[in-house]
């Protein structure tokens, strides 16, 4: 291997099969260098070696001079060849060659390209009143001489702008412009003052309450400002006072019912039954009916100003507000015969003839009793007289209103003339119910539940709510026993009326 051969290595611990370095132009060799590849490797050889008396550099693999007189390796006085400025050593000709420089550089002594400081050149390549800035490869002239705001430059004199004149100015109306020496001025008329760049009025009365008297407020004008009364004053001519109008003699009309007066105002009132419009002036009826639920127990009418509550036919008014039924029978105001039944009912009454069936005789207006002639007379018959049929029939009426709280009782049974040894067995039966506007039926047996509350006597309870305006009739069939065996039996004829209304 030559002198100034040299051999690089670089090895390769990635791969376990060898990589070709130089034809996939993974090596670094440099031009002039000659890329071999190795087993694991590559290394650079140089193309050709240096010239007599030149070296090759080892890092840039680049042919360099050999200084044989400074390193002694001459047989004579040696002098290194040194080149002028703006040249560089050739060493492949061995001579000096111009060094080419780009406009604005110059070549060193050791041959580089340098800027050209321009500035320094005498004359100076700007004119007066410039400043000459060097730049890299050039330079820049830069005009010094400036005028403040305000003031143009003429011939290398600073003249005044008038901004008013010319119209570049930032006064807004009411301003005036007044031109200055570098600038210019925003006058303002009297009442005005200069704030944020424009002309404002000089509110007077942000000053205070004192401008102006009590129950006025100040108004502030272009310039000046005024005193205005508050609503419901006004201004005493001549004076500076406010005093009250009185709305309700200057205007008797502005209320409906009745005006009062205050200090700067007035409100209407409305009588007792009337409530205020929504433009305070008028009066409307209070329909009391419509704002109070159940304000009346049945019917209620609105008048103006007040109200009127109403009961159906049958009854009288109590309190003002509730009905209670009249009871024609004990005030006697029916048209019943003498041998009729009046039955009080609510709202009204009616008349029942107590019609004893065949073989019984009336004992009292709601009594039948079997008749012993009947059975004497019928002997042969021994059925009618028999046992099992019903010595009497008693006749009971009951009136209720619609709409009653539920479970309720409505009738109690009671047989005090019976011993101990005697008791009572109890059947109900429901023997017609309808509607008598109607003849609609719409109650049935469900709707009662007779209940043993001793020996004797029993209770009649309505467990479900009964439809208003019925006419009930049932039979409470009672058998008398003593000492196991039946004695008689005896019949409660009930006569239910539910009325149509609720009280």
């Amino acid at each position: 291997m030559g002198p100034c051969e040299e051999i690089f290595y670089r090895k390769n611990f990635f791969s376990n099969s060898n990589i070709d370095e130089c034809s996939s132009d993974l090596h670094n060799c440099t031009t002039g260098q000659r890329c071999e590849n190795l087993p694991g490797s590559y290394r650079c050889i140089r193309e050709r070696n240096c010239g007599t008396g030149y070296q090759v550099d080892a890092v840039t693999q680049t042919c360099t001079d050999i200084d044989e007189c400074e390193k002694d390796m001459h047989d004579c006085g040696c002098v290194p060849q040194k080149c002028p400025p703006g040249e560089h050593l050739n060493v492949f000709l061995g001579r000096c060659s111009r060094i080419q420089c780009h406009p604005g550089y110059n070549a060193t002594a050791v041959g580089k390209c340098v800027d050209i400081n321009e500035c320094k050149q005498v004359p100076s390549p700007c004119k007066i009143g410039e400043r000459c800035d060097n730049t890299i490869g050039s330079y820049r002239c830069v005009n010094i001489f400036s005028c403040a705001h305000g003031l143009e430059a003429k011939e290398l004199q600073c003249i005044d702008i008038d901004e008013c004149s010319i119209g570049n100015h930032t006064c807004l109306l009411p301003a005036i412009c007044k031109n200055t020496y570098g600038s210019y001025l925003c006058q303002c008329p009297a009442g005005y003052v200069f704030k944020h760049g424009a002309c404002v009025d000089d509110d007077e009365c942000s000053r205070g309450s004192s401008m102006c008297p009590s129950n006025s407020y100040c108004q502030n004008t272009p310039g000046s400002f005024t005193c205005d009364c508050v609503t419901g004053y006004k201004m005493l001519e001549g004076r500076n006072v406010c005093e009250d109008v009185d709305e309700c003699k200057a205007n008797p009309n502005i209320c409906e019912q009745q005006c009062i007066n205050f200090q700067g105002s007035y409100y209407c009132l409305c009588k007792e039954g009337y409530r205020l419009n929504p433009d305070k002036r008028t009066c409307r009826d209070l329909d009391e009916c419509a704002l109070v639920a159940n304000l009346c127990q049945y019917r209620c009418d609105n008048t103006p100003g007040s109200y009127q509550c109403q009961c159906p036919q049958g009854y009288n008014m109590e309190r003002a507000r509730y009905c209670r039924d009249i009871d024609e029978c004990r005030m006697n105001t029916h048209n019943c015969r003498t041998e009729d039944v009046c039955i009080n009912l609510r709202g009204g009454f009616r008349c029942y003839y107590v019609d004893c069936p065949e073989g019984y005789e009336k004992q009292s207006s709601n009594r039948c009793q079997l008749s012993s002639r009947s059975c004497y007379d019928s002997q042969n018959n021994s059925s009618r007289c028999s046992v099992n049929n019903p010595v009497k029939y008693i006749y009971s009426f009951v009136s209720l209103p619609a709409k009653m709280p539920i479970p309720v009782e409505v009738f109690r049974v009671r047989n005090g003339i019976l011993n101990a040894y005697q008791r009572v067995e109890f059947d109900l039966r429901l023997i017609n119910a309808k509607d008598p506007f109607t003849n609609v039926t719409k109650t049935s047996l469900d709707h009662f539940y007779l209940k043993r509350i001793a020996p004797h006597d029993a209770t009649l309870s309505i467990v479900k709510e009964i439809s208003p305006s019925q006419d009930i009739e049932l039979d409470i069939r009672m058998s008398m026993f003593s000492t196991g065996r039946l004695q008689a039996i005896s019949v409660m004829k009930l006569f239910i009326f539910v009325s149509q209304y609720e009280f």
